[in-house]
């Protein structure tokens, strides 16, 4: 054990320790204690004056300080107390209270103010839509026609494009195609009673017709009747078809010279778009000029009238017709005129 000193002689510096009871320890704990809490009283110290200033100012800072004086230990040890350094205000002023009602109603009418400015563009959306809603209900479409609109609507090939395309649907057509189908489309090509569809539905028939003249019997039968169809549906004019017949007819002898059997295509068509109506025999008389000079327009219009037969034989509108397409050299030939060349 170390020892100190005194003017009075060398005592111990520490209690020299030994074995305590049960009501000894009691006594020291009790002891510190009491020690320990007059120590924190005094550091906890603060004057009721820089309480109430602290809480007017709302300040958050406050100084401790401690007014005690050093104490001495038992065993000679000075004890230096804490200073209470800075500490947070615990003023109930400087708390924000989020669950106060005065909060919660700022907060509700900060919501409807945020909200309310967009509000302003949700209730025109809505409006504008419930509006349009409104004036889709109370509309009234006038009366349209949906034939001419769509002819209106639609941008048509040229002609010269129809012609293409009108050999192309016909030729899938006589290999095994539908009927149906091929009327479809040369009815999507010339668009009747849109602008240009005559010229559109005459390149149809002239290119038809001079396909099928150098064919057998059978593509020319179908073909006449998908234009007779088409006529009957008002898919095609009737001056289209007109219009159509003029270069096959002006042509003929000279197809006919490789195509022996163009010329009785050529009567069974003519004689065919006047039976149905789209034609009327005295068309001829307006054929091409080369057609009636030198293609014999006169012995081909006997031969549509036999083709027609019956009352179209004996008409005298019809024979007075083949009098006028016959040339000076069928007069000789035939001078008792068109009843003497019919028979």
């Amino acid at each position: 054990h170390l020892m100190i000193k005194n003017p009075l002689g060398w005592i111990q510096r520490r209690e020299e320790e030994s074995a305590k009871t049960i009501a000894q320890i009691h006594k020291e704990a009790a002891k510190e204690a009491r020690r320990g809490s007059s120590s924190g009283g005094m550091n906890k110290s603060m004057s009721s004056s820089n309480i109430r200033r602290q809480s007017s100012s709302n300040d958050v800072l406050s100084i401790a300080r401690s007014s005690s004086k050093p104490n001495v230990d038992s065993e000679g040890f000075t004890e230096i107390g804490r200073t209470g350094g800075f500490g947070r205000s615990q003023s109930l002023g400087n708390f924000t209270r989020t669950d106060s009602k005065t909060n919660l109603k700022k907060a509700e009418k900060t919501r409807v103010a945020s909200g309310g400015s967009f509000a302003a563009f949700n209730d025109v959306g809505s409006g504008s839509k419930k509006d349009s809603q409104k004036t889709k209900s109370k509309d009234v479409l006038p009366d349209v026609d949906e034939k001419k609109a769509s002819s209106v609507a639609k941008v048509y090939k040229s002609p010269e494009e129809c012609g293409k395309k009108t050999k192309n649907y016909l030729k899938e057509y006589f290999v095994g195609g539908d009927t149906d189908d091929v009327v479809l489309s040369l009815h999507e090509l010339i668009g009747a009673g849109s602008d240009g569809s005559i010229d559109r539905g005459a390149t149809v028939v002239n290119n038809g017709v001079l396909m099928v003249l150098e064919m057998k019997a059978d593509n020319v039968d179908k073909f006449i009747s998908v234009i007779t169809r088409c006529f009957a549906e008002e898919k095609i004019e009737a001056q289209a078809i007109v219009n159509g017949l003029n270069d096959p007819l002006e042509f003929l002898s000279d197809i006919a010279i490789d195509a022996p059997l163009a010329t009785s295509h050529m009567v069974s068509i003519v004689s065919k778009m006047i039976e149905v109506g789209a034609v009327k025999f005295d068309f001829l008389l307006d054929s091409p000029e080369y057609f009636r000079t030198d293609c014999g327009a006169a012995q081909f219009g006997c031969k549509v009238l036999k083709k027609l037969g019956g009352d179209a034989v004996e008409s005298k509108a019809n024979l007075d017709i083949i009098e006028k397409l016959m040339t000076d050299g069928d007069k000789e030939l035939y001078p008792s005129g068109a009843k003497d060349m019919l028979c």
